[in-house]
């Protein structure tokens, strides 16, 4: 038997196998067991320098993004400057999506008119002017969205990654897991913040009721593990905007600050 695994695709409590699972299984019916890594892989274009980055950041120490390999990675400085990259990009024929963590409600009401509600909502304050300004988007549809005259304005959440009008909404694990587009824009929430040189978990503010009741260190697996997929989406770019503005800092000393052209 040949078991394909990934200790860190694990993202809720009882889910999965790890390797020390399966030698055990393996011993009790008498069976012997051998485990090979994988070392390479298909996603982000082939870049192991680029998986290699997002298992340092989140597992071990973060180091600055050199640009091997073609690979494109840089932080965004605020979200307009994140769905603007993703409007540009959509705009030029590139598939593009934008996932968050789940830190915001979702409760899939879909108004009359056809209009999700913008449940997403981000105020940054502007380091520059001090200024405050609200961003806000809807998660993906449960279902396909008709407006009363027939126009669809947001695809079932199977195909959020992959329809058309999709790059207006915001994915999450449970629908980006599995699935891959070119561009890929990634909100790290609050559940997850970088302080005195390590992550901490916040459960207390994550909307997931599976995981919001666990305590910091049990969700702290998840949570890395949960960002480790969203990072990993975009098959040739990925930004990423933090909402804890001294994680997003620490994430701006490791990229370039890319600037939107345009």
């Amino acid at each position: 038997m040949v078991v394909f695994l990934d200790e860190r695709q694990v993202i809720r409590p009882g889910e999965g196998f790890t390797v020390e699972d399966i030698r055990r299984i393996a011993h009790r019916h008498g069976r012997r067991h051998r485990a090979h890594e994988l070392r390479e892989s298909f996603r982000c274009r082939g870049s192991k320098a680029y998986t290699d980055w997002v298992d340092a950041l989140l597992y071990g120490t973060p180091a600055p993004w050199s640009g091997p390999e073609g690979y494109d990675l840089d932080t965004a400085p605020d979200p307009f400057a994140l769905q603007q990259w993703i409007d540009t990009s959509t705009r030029n024929g590139i598939l593009a999506r934008t996932a968050a963590g789940f830190c915001w409600t979702w409760d899939r009401t879909v108004r009359k008119n056809g209009i999700l509600k913008p449940e997403v909502r981000i105020e940054h304050r502007d380091p520059a002017t001090g200024t405050n300004r609200l961003w806000q988007a809807a998660w993906n549809a449960a279902t396909r969205v008709i407006t009363p005259d027939g126009i669809v304005t947001a695809p079932a959440s199977r195909l959020w990654a992959s329809h058309r009008g999709g790059h207006q909404q915001i994915g999450c694990v449970y629908t980006a897991q599995g699935l891959e587009y070119q561009h890929a824009g990634v909100i790290i929430g609050d559940d997850l913040t970088w302080e005195d040189d390590r992550w901490v978990a916040h459960p207390e503010r994550s909307h997931d009721n599976t995981l919001k009741h666990l305590p910091p260190e049990e969700y702290l697996r998840y949570a890395l593990n949960t960002y480790r997929v969203l990072l990993t989406r975009g098959a040739s770019a990925t930004r990423i905007y933090h909402t804890h503005a001294p994680s997003q800092h620490m994430l701006n000393r490791l990229g370039r600050f890319f600037q939107i052209i345009g």
